[in-house]
């Protein structure tokens, strides 16, 4: 246990220490608290810095295109310059001035800090402007035994916010507050990058490390700073950030770019070019620290595509940490936006607008420049653009395709367009920066909801005229899910256009005998694809719905045994115009109506077995708008009363031959006069009466009257008894 406890305490001092170069301090640290064990704590420690305690060389950080340019604001927080004798303090706290012109905008800001801090304990927090800082990169060269080092930290915004004005780094602690002595500094500064619309397009890198130059080891060292594309050398410069910089050594100290000696007399000779100044205020006495810049416009040649920076110094050491390049571009810069994609409703095709621009050059882009489009890496369309794009202008263009069947729609969507791409990865434009020709977006297929078909809907009306329906009750049969929106509609226009919906749906009205479709709309309310369906509502009518009682039909005029059951169409076509659209089946009893069993077959020649006698009449609609009803037809043995007597007594009043359904009546006297007449709708109106009403005298009279089916005639005797 009391092992296990010391690797544990051991463990934590080498994660203080894993991240610094080995030196004897480390080496008699290990040796004085473990004992014996400093030869496995020393390899371990030194694996561990093998893989962990890298270099940061100078190299590129990041890359800007356009109006910009690039201006340093920073301060020492030495109180003197150390190693000359004067006393000399490190400060916690130091500040400078932002003063950009009213039309120049801030785009980055970078705060560096640096110092040779005491057992290496580097302050990673500090605050700017009272903004808590903390370091998100720490920079040290381990190429050499030394302790000095520096912290990174984007402060765009904090910088963007403020604007100009007095900026204070303070909090900075440094446990070695003596700089009496040489190599011992601290400093900050910020790289300011800034938009200008005034000046030309270029191309702005930033670049940092940490480099260290001693002359005691190394006299030159040499730093290439690449990814540069050199299209024009007019107004190209450089901007240094270095540390340890001292005025009073000047000892063979010479800056070279791609061989040739660079200086800014009076504030930076040639041959004491890092001598604690600022050249962005051309101040001095900036202790131990330098931010300067150099025009290198003759040192560079067109095609470039990195620079040589190469310091030479006998005496002086310098910590060099940042560089900033600036050079004007003389080539077009394609660039393209994707502005809107368009996808259609259970399709696959996708529509692209899109913009090509010429942004941030003074050269033309020539016409026909090719565009790639990707679905998710997989090539599915190409185009050109039309016209010259001149500088600072943009082309606006539009393509359509259809997803091939390659691309898994399955998938997240990408789309990718490259502008100067064929297609196949090539190029065709010599461009400033090839590296801004892309932009990519989801594309989202859009779908409509899946949907049933509903069921139709029949409903018999039994005799109301009209049918009420709540349609809501067919939502759940169409669709169940929650983010769609059902409407109804009467045409199929009108639902694929979500207009005239149907209102109100608890309550739709349909007349009798008549079919209306009904139109469906489901709509996704997310994308807005819509699928429509139908169903078909069918108001039947109930036929003879008014007969209330039963259809009289009387026996055969020939044979009193039978009767025609058929000849109830005959009575129905008389008094429903719409017989010829209801067939009718006979059966001996309701139940066998209602089944539809044992129907009578023989319906010409039936005879019943008694009279009067029922039988029950299925009637069923040659089409859909008739429903199935069921009537009573009375089978009446059928006799023509002898005589009458109208005395006003109840009993034989009037020559009542109803049963027989008379569509025409004739009265005549013995002389053959035609005393009486009526037509349809004949039951026993003639009393003894003359066609003026006038009673006539007792007698025999003659009648004939015909039915649908027969003519009868005969006679009746009229006698009239007084009470």
């Amino acid at each position: 246990m009391p092992c296990l406890y010391s690797f544990y305490k051991l463990s934590f001092h080498i994660g203080l220490y894993v991240n610094w170069y080995i030196d004897d301090f480390l080496y008699l640290y290990l040796l004085k608290h473990y004992g014996n064990m400093y030869k496995k704590i020393f390899l371990l420690v030194l694996f561990l810095n093998f893989f962990l305690g890298f270099s940061q060389p100078i190299s590129l950080y990041k890359q800007f295109f356009g109006r910009y340019d690039f201006t340093m604001v920073g301060n020492t927080l030495n109180t003197a310059s150390n190693g000359t004798g004067q006393p000399c303090t490190i400060l916690t706290q130091s500040s400078a001035t932002l003063n950009l012109n009213p039309n120049q905008t801030v785009v980055a800001a970078y705060l560096y800090w640096s110092s040779l801090p005491e057992n290496r304990n580097f302050d990673q927090a500090v605050m700017l402007n009272n903004t808590p800082i903390t370091a998100q990169r720490i920079l040290l060269d381990n190429t050499i035994n030394y302790a000095e080092r520096s912290a990174f930290a984007d402060v765009t915004t904090i910088v963007q916010n403020t604007g100009n004005g007095v900026y204070q780094l303070s909090d900075f602690t440094n446990n070695f507050p003596d700089c009496t002595s040489a190599r011992s500094y601290a400093g900050w500064a910020m790289i300011i990058v800034y938009e200008d619309p005034i000046i030309k397009t270029r191309l702005l890198n930033v670049y940092d490390g940490f480099r260290i130059l001693d002359p005691t080891t190394i006299s030159t060292i040499s730093i290439t700073l690449n990814n540069l594309k050199l299209s024009n050398s007019e107004d190209a410069k450089i901007g240094i950030l270095a540390w340890e910089t001292d005025a009073g050594l000047a000892l063979k100290e010479e800056l070279r770019i791609n061989g040739n000696v660079v200086s800014n007399p009076p504030l930076n000779p040639a041959n004491n070019i890092f001598n604690e100044t600022d050249a962005f205020t051309n101040r001095v006495n900036v202790y131990n620290m330098d931010m300067d810049y150099f025009f290198i416009d003759n040192y560079i040649s067109i095609g470039d595509t990195s620079l040589l920076v190469e310091v030479d110094s006998s005496s002086d050491i310098i910590n060099f940490n940042a560089m900033v390049v600036a050079v004007t571009n003389l080539k077009p810069d394609a660039t393209i936006n994707i502005d809107t994609i368009k996808t259609v409703c259970d399709s696959k095709t996708v529509e692209v607008f899109y913009t090509v621009s010429n942004m941030y050059t003074i050269v033309d882009l020539p016409a026909n420049v090719p565009i790639a489009f990707y679905l998710n890496d997989v090539p599915v369309a190409t185009s050109k653009t039309k016209n010259v794009i001149l500088p600072e202008q943009s082309e606006s263009g539009f393509i359509s395709f259809t997803i091939p069947s390659s691309v898994n729609i399955d998938n997240d969507l990408i789309l990718t367009v490259k502008v100067d791409d064929d297609g196949l990865g090539n190029g065709i434009v010599d461009e400033a920066d090839e590296s801004n020709n892309t932009d990519s977006e989801p594309v989202f297929l859009k779908f409509s909801p899946v949907i049933n078909t509903p069921d139709d809907i029949v409903i018999c009306d039994e005799g109301k005229g009209y049918i009420l329906i709540d349609l809501t009750e067919k939502y759940a049969e169409i669709n169940n899910e929650n983010n769609v929106t059902i409407t109804l509609h009467e045409t199929k226009e009108d639902a694929e256009k979500g207009s005239n919906r149907i209102t109100p749906v608890t309550n739709y009205e349909l007349i009798s005998h008549t079919s209306k479709v009904i139109w469906v709309r489901v709509k996704d309310n997310t994308n807005g694809c819509a699928a429509i369906t139908f169903f078909t509502i069918t108001a039947q009518m109930m036929p003879f719905a008014e007969l209330k009682e039963p259809l009289m039909l009387c026996n055969l005029k020939n044979d009193p045994s039978a009767v025609n059951l058929s000849s109830a169409h005959l009575l129905l076509s008389n008094m429903f115009p719409y017989m010829n659209e209801i067939n009718l089946k006979f059966y001996e009893n309701e139940n066998d109506a209602y089944n539809d069993e044992r129907e009578i077959m023989n319906v010409t020649n039936y005879k019943p077995n008694i009279f009067p006698k029922l039988v029950w009449i299925r009637t069923k609609g040659k089409n859909n708008l008739w429903c199935d009803n069921i009537i009573q037809l009375q089978l009446n043995d059928c006799v023509v009363p002898k005589g009458i007597s109208p005395n006003g007594d109840g009993l034989n009043d009037g020559f009542n031959i109803e049963i027989f359904n008379p569509t025409e009546v004739k009265i005549f006297n013995r002389y053959g006069m035609e005393v009486y007449a009526h037509g349809e709708g004949y039951t026993n109106q003639w009393k003894g009466q003359d066609k003026n009403n006038r009673e006539l005298p007792s007698g025999t009279y003659y009648y004939i009257f015909k039915t649908l089916f027969d003519t009868y005639l005969g006679y009746v005797y009229m006698i009239k008894e007084v009470k």
